[in-house]
């Protein structure tokens, strides 16, 4: 019962933002179980950008920031099915733009993985880590091409 003690306490907003978070996770991994990568490629794609190009957060998109990741590490948390980082990175994405701030996803193997590719995504705000955090040193990400 701790947990139901947690969510009891817990404001508003933070409770909007794990139902929210609950919804858009569900959906992301859906569309990544079930749907050819064809027909969803434009949610990635328009994220895949150079490196650095995101301005500077300011307060509010800050707070947005924090109030998604939790949101997000939340809802993992307490579903019963494993939803790996690029449901995590969808979902998180699709609560930020709703909120109006600008991210960065990013998709990258390891370079270490030779034969076994161990692929990643991680989405940031600016310079601000919002899913997968991982030592982005170690891998090597996917750009957009331009036809």
């Amino acid at each position: 019962m701790p947990k139901l003690k947690t969510m009891a306490s817990m404001p508003r907003a933070e409770w909007a933002g794990y139902a929210e978070a609950m919804a858009c996770l569900l959906w992301a991994r859906l569309l990544v179980l079930l749907v050819p990568l064809k027909h969803w490629r434009k949610h990635i794609a328009d994220g895949i950008e150079a490196k650095g190009t995101l301005e500077p957060l300011d307060e509010s998109e800050r707070e947005a920031v924090k109030l998604v990741a939790r949101s997000i590490s939340r809802a993992v948390r307490n579903t019963p099915v494993e939803l790996i980082c690029l449901p995590q990175a969808l979902a998180a994405r699709w609560m930020l733009a709703r909120r109006g701030v600008a991210t960065q996803l990013y998709l990258g193997t390891r370079m270490a993985a030779e034969e076994d590719r161990e692929f990643h995504a991680w989405l940031k705000a600016g310079r601000t880590w919002v899913t997968g955090h991982c030592d982005e040193e170690n891998f090597v990400t996917f750009e957009r091409r331009t036809a």
